[in-house]
């Protein structure tokens, strides 16, 4: 029997709900059963502390949330259909060694787009991987930042987060410190999105000064240069899952993440365990999500770089 259009609909959206509220990453225990508060099975410590290490910091008077991770702490989804490699964080920063300290770097300024250049130019430690998560469309307050440099031997994933959105103007801040050292900046679509968003964001939030302007790599474009009608399009997973060979375990949607968000924000101020433990999961994989948006950058970087694509 053909289901009414309408009735297709509420069955997506209540199908997606429940996506919503199952959703955890690869490392994470499930959320709590139905009916887990009613029996005390609840942790008493749902808490962002205690699901989501990290500390708070302070800029410009107000206060934001810091986790830190390394790559080496990240396993990546099961290979492709063709074969490909799944690898792990441990995997792809010794590549990454390979290629700006070793001898599997197989190009040089003169061999790469002009756009390029400046990522083989640059120090590797003055490298700095930028995305962003935001409460919607263009022109919304963004609250997550993720940057991530090779440091201490590692790539360094820093993930700044405003845990409500009066934290939206200190993350910022923090943000464009942490960039004022950086000589080459590498997004995907940051050109279009991410870095017009942060300046529209921190002008809304009253930061005025110009802050620093690295050298910027947008790795769409480069995308679109290789692999415009050879792949069924150039979105950073089917990068990830075409020419990295791997899938992502995991993950959200990127068009469910505003509403995460918002319940996050939402449920921090609700007397209920259960919901704020639901809301804390999803947390979880929206930092899951950014940092998978990170590594998947500098492997594109290394298979580009090393001749591999």
């Amino acid at each position: 029997m053909a289901l009414s259009p309408e009735l297709f609909k509420r069955l997506s959206r209540l199908n997606r709900e429940l996506v919503r509220e199952r959703l955890t990453t690869g490392d994470q225990p499930p959320p709590p059963r139905a009916g887990a508060a009613a029996a005390g099975q609840v942790p008493a410590a749902a808490d962002l502390e205690t699901l989501i290490p990290g500390e708070t910091r302070e800029a410009l008077g107000g206060h934001f949330y810091l986790v830190r991770r390394r790559a080496e702490e990240f396993a990546f989804g099961p290979p492709d259909s063709s074969g490909g490699r799944s690898g792990d964080g441990k995997g792809l920063v010794g590549l990454y060694r390979r290629v700006f300290f070793g001898a599997a770097l197989a190009v040089g300024p003169d061999d790469v787009h002009e756009d390029l250049r400046p990522l083989v130019l640059a120090d590797p430690g003055a490298v700095a991987y930028l995305d962003i998560e935001t409460c919607g469309l263009a022109g919304e307050p963004l609250f997550l930042v993720g940057l991530m440099r090779y440091r201490d031997d590692t790539l360094l994933i820093e993930q700044f987060l405003a845990r409500d959105y009066s934290e939206e103007r200190p993350v910022l801040a923090a943000v464009r410190q942490a960039l004022a050292d950086a000589a080459c900046l590498v997004t995907f679509n940051g050109k279009t999105f991410d870095l017009p968003t942060v300046t529209a964001r921190s002008l809304a939030c009253g930061l005025f000064g110009r802050p620093a302007a690295p050298e910027h790599v947008d790795l769409l474009f480069e995308a679109r240069r290789r692999w415009k009608g050879v792949l069924p399009n150039c979105r950073l997973q089917t990068l990830e899952e075409l020419i990295c060979g791997r899938r992502r375990a995991g993950d959200i949607p990127g068009c469910d993440i505003p509403a995460a968000y918002h319940e996050f924000v939402r449920s921090q101020r609700a007397d209920d365990p259960a919901r704020r433990m639901r809301s804390l999961r999803c947390l979880q994989t929206i930092l899951h999500h950014n940092a998978l948006d990170l590594l998947t950058m500098a492997d594109l970087v290394t298979c580009i770089l090393s001749g591999r694509q």
